[in-house]
């Protein structure tokens, strides 16, 4: 598995798939970094999507639910294949559709 900067999720670039839809926030959050901590895990400092993620379309950049791109923060993350962030409702519905 490949690692990529800033997230942790793998891009559908392996076997010729591409990324449909990147990770579209409203919000991103500053996420400290755990050298400190008594247990001795380290992780380096980064930022993380706030609140619901949008479905950004990777060829066109609109967002599958319809509202404007404006004020939107464009990850290079697989929208579809992020666990960790939490998805829009209406994107879901709308990319769900599109299958």
């Amino acid at each position: 598995m490949r690692g990529h900067p800033g997230g942790c999720s793998q891009g559908r670039t392996e076997g010729g798939a591409q990324m449909r839809y990147k990770v579209g926030a409203e919000q991103m959050e500053q996420v400290p970094s755990l050298a400190h901590r008594p247990d001795g895990v380290f992780r380096a400092a980064r930022t993380t999507p706030v609140g619901p993620t949008h479905a950004v379309n990777a060829a066109t950049g609109t967002v599958a639910c319809g509202i404007t791109a404006r004020g939107l923060e464009v990850l290079d993350q697989d929208w579809e294949a992020a666990f960790f962030v939490e998805r829009c409702p209406r994107c879901f519905a709308a990319v769900v559709a599109r299958d």
